[in-house]
Formats: C-alpha cells, structure tokens, sequence
C-alpha cells in the first residue's frame, strides 16, 4: 500500500468534513452494554486486549488509506468540476458579453447608418438646393439663362438718378398673364418700383392714362393740365428722354400725347408736343458706362447719347468718362486689346500678353457684353485670357449677352 501524503493537518480537515454520527440508543442501555463488556472483558486473556487492538489498527489503516486516496480523488474530481462549472460560467459570460456588444456594435452601426443617410439626404437636399441657385443671382443685367421668357416677361423703365443728371435702364420681371398686353403690364407694374430703395428718384407711377392701339402700334399717353413735366429743363429733358427709351424697343411705332384728350402737352422749353419719335435706331450702337450710387452694391450700367459706328470706337468711350465727369469709365487702364473681331455674329476680342483678369473685372466684363448687345452680335468669345472663369463666365466659351441692363427686385 502506498504511503499517504497527506499531513495531519490535512488529515483533521478530512475528518472534520466526515458525517456526524448520533447514537439514538436510550442511556440505560448503553450503561448495561458496557457493564457487560467490562465483565465480559475481565474474563478475556490479558493477550487479547492488545491483539485485538492491533487488529483495530491494522483495520482502520486499511480502511482509511483507500477511503482518504478516495477523498483526495473525489476533492481533485469536485474541483474539477468546479473549475469546469467557473470555465463554463466565463464562456457564458462572454457569449453574453460578446452578444451584448454585439448588439451595441449593431445598434450603433445602425444609428450611424441612419445619422448618415439623413446626413447625405441633407448633403443631397444642399446640392439640390445649389443646382436651383441663379449663378447670375448677383450680377447687374439681366441674362437669358435666368428666366423663362414663355412665362416671365422683363420690362426696362428709365428711372432718373437721384440729382436727376441722366437716366438709369432698371429692368424688372413680372409673370405673364393670358389675355393681358404688354402696355397693361408695363402700367401695372409701375407702382412696384422702388426707386428710393434703389438711390434713383421717386419718378413713377406717372400721372397719366395709357392707351395702346395694336393695330397701328400706337402708343397714348393723356396727362392732366397740371402735371409736372412742364416745370424746369431738366424735367423735360428727363421725360423725353425717359420715355423715348421706355417705348423705342417696345415695337412702337408712335407715341402721342393729349392732355384730357386734347393732342399736345406743354413741356416747357420744348413748347407743346403732339408726338414722341420713337426711333429705335436711335437707341442702338451705344457705349455702357458707370453710375456709382452710395450704398448700392454694384455700379449702374449707363448707356451714352452718343451712337458709335464700330465696337472699338464704344470701347474706345469705355476707357473714359462722360463729358462732364459724372458717369465714369467701365474699362480699367490695364484691360488692353489686341484686336477685335467678328466671326458668324461672335465678338472675338483677343487679349493683350500683359493683361490680367481676376474677379475684380466681372463689372467690367458685364459692360463690355452689354455695349456688345447694341451691335446685335450673338456673343463674345475672349482668346488670350490669363484666366478660365469670372464669375458665371467661362471664358473658353462664348458668352452669351445679356437681356437687359440693371435687373431689380420687385417681389
């Protein structure tokens, strides 16, 4: 038999862990038991005792060393199982934490899923909201690429400038209307316009009635005995020229003015007047220059009286002021041509090596494509630029020219 490890230590624990055991017998009869024994044992040989103690020992080793391996095997065995029971408990806690994060990991992907599809839905919406954005939005004129003129019309008023010194083209759009002519347009519209707001005088609506005859392309205008055309020279400079520019290109042929229905009104220094010529040659062929007003963002493109024959003599008038200094130049020093051409109706205007264009030019260049339109060239195509883009403008392409000058809002 293998000799135990265990210590007596160990030995006491084991012991100690064995059942309790509770003797039921009455006290009365344990008492005769041992009496009987004792007689029982006083008649025994003396080698008895000693004998059977040994035995005893002998016994209780035999029994106890299998017994106490078996208690250590059983102990390993439980702990074993324990061990198997705590590995068992760990993996199920992992699983379960693994899940969990698993469903964290999922429900956050997800809410990051959905923060970036609402995220590239509102991208989408900006860019959809950018593709509406009118790139002319801030320019000064009017361009084809802005309205559609199926269902939008654009009517230029002459407004006089605020020291009343020249008239300014200010230019609004107004839904069409079925059924409605354009003079009813043009008359209701006018009580819209904003000229204060604009750093223009206060010049409409006129006091006047209007009548147009489509079958003759005549125009009515009928006035009141009093009426404030007639005071001043400046004032009846300012309605003839308001007037022939207002009406010149609008397929009219005549223009007549009655006061309460008798022909004539009295201007002034221009004496009494039955009729406006209405010559739309003479609105044709005419440089653009600048009108500064305080506390208005872009500068007023300003037509000149003078007609010119070429492109190069209006340009030539850009580079300068006006005779008195009031209107400035839209060209700067150093825009400097090297030549100008026409090709199928395109103005073709080739650059100078040392010219340099930035954004700065974009006034500039819009003035340069509205004295282009008054020689009814289809566009203009730069060669030479230092630069691809102003603004809206390519200027690898030809550009298209504007509808007309200083658009304004009047919505």
């Amino acid at each position: 038999m293998k000799k135990s490890q265990l210590s007596d230590k160990q030995l006491e624990e084991i012991l100690g862990q064995m059942p309790k055991i509770k003797d039921h017998r009455d006290s009365r009869d344990i008492y005769s038991n041992i009496a009987h024994r004792v007689e029982k044992r006083k008649k025994m040989p003396a080698w008895v005792i000693p004998g059977a103690a040994l035995a005893a020992v002998l016994f209780l080793a035999f029994i106890l060393s299998p017994g106490l391996l078996g208690v250590n095997d059983a102990s390993q065995e439980s702990m074993d199982r324990n061990s198997a029971t705590e590995a068992k408990s760990s993996m199920e806690l992992d699983t379960a934490v693994r899940d969990d994060s698993a469903n964290k990991s999922a429900a956050e992907e997800e809410n990051t899923f959905m923060a970036d599809s609402a995220a590239g839905k509102e991208k989408a919406n900006e860019f959809a909201a950018m593709d509406k954005v009118n790139p002319y939005e801030g320019l000064i004129s009017l361009y084809p690429e802005e309205i559609d003129t199926e269902t939008t019309e654009f009517l230029t008023y002459a407004i006089p400038d605020e020291q009343v010194m020249n008239v300014v083209p200010v230019t609004v759009t107004t839904p069409k209307q079925e059924g409605k002519s354009w003079i009813d347009s043009y008359t209701e519209t006018m009580p819209k316009l904003k000229e204060e707001e604009w750093g223009l005088t206060d010049y409409y609506p006129m006091d006047a009635s209007w009548n147009y005859d489509e079958a003759t392309k005549t125009l009515t205008m009928d006035v009141k005995p009093d009426h404030p055309f007639q005071y001043g020279s400046a004032t009846n400079i300012i309605f003839v020229d308001s007037m022939t520019q207002n009406f010149s290109r609008a397929g009219i042929d005549k223009m007549v003015l009655t006061t309460e229905g008798e022909p004539g009104i009295n201007l002034g220094n221009f004496g009494t007047m039955e009729e406006l010529p209405l010559n739309t040659e003479t609105k044709k062929r005419r440089a653009y220059l600048f009108l500064t007003v305080e506390e208005v963002q872009n500068p007023y493109l300003v037509p000149t009286e003078e007609q010119y024959k070429t492109i190069g003599e209006a340009f030539a008038q850009m580079w300068k002021s006006d005779e008195i200094g009031y209107l400035s130049p839209s060209l700067p020093d150093d825009f400097k041509l090297a030549k100008t051409e026409s090709k199928d109706k395109v103005l073709e205007i080739t650059l100078t090596d040392d010219t340099t264009l930035n954004e700065s030019f974009l006034p500039h260049l819009e003035a340069i494509l509205m004295t282009a339109s008054e020689f009814e060239y289809s566009g203009v195509k730069f060669t030479n630029a230092n630069i691809d883009q102003i603004g809206p403008f390519n200027l690898n392409e030809v550009l298209s020219l504007p509808l007309a000058p200083n658009k304004k809002n009047i919505d």
